[in-house]
């Protein structure tokens, strides 16, 4: 796992309402704090690549839980998506 990704934990998405990052010159990826329709807390993660997230074109998405199962995954699903990436280059 890349490191970047494997420095996150729970508290760490507590460092902004919105997060971006990048790997690379071209591989961008995005979180944002939200809540369910019943106020459970998520983390909704975002992958894509180009200028930014407002017009790009190849935006993937995912909910994930704001707890350490959650967190886990999201990790996992940035890897993997990362690494599906870079396999398309």
């Amino acid at each position: 796992m890349l490191e970047l990704f494997s420095q996150m934990t729970v508290g760490w998405f507590n460092r902004a309402y919105v997060y971006t990052g990048s790997v690379g010159p071209s591989f961008r990826f995005r979180y944002e704090q939200a809540q369910t329709e019943d106020g459970q807390h998520i983390l909704r993660g975002a992958v894509y690549s180009g200028i930014c997230y407002e017009l790009a074109q190849d935006v993937r998405r995912q909910d994930f839980p704001w707890d350490e199962a959650g967190v886990e995954a999201l990790k996992q699903w940035y890897q993997a998506q990362y690494e599906a990436f870079s396999a398309g280059k």
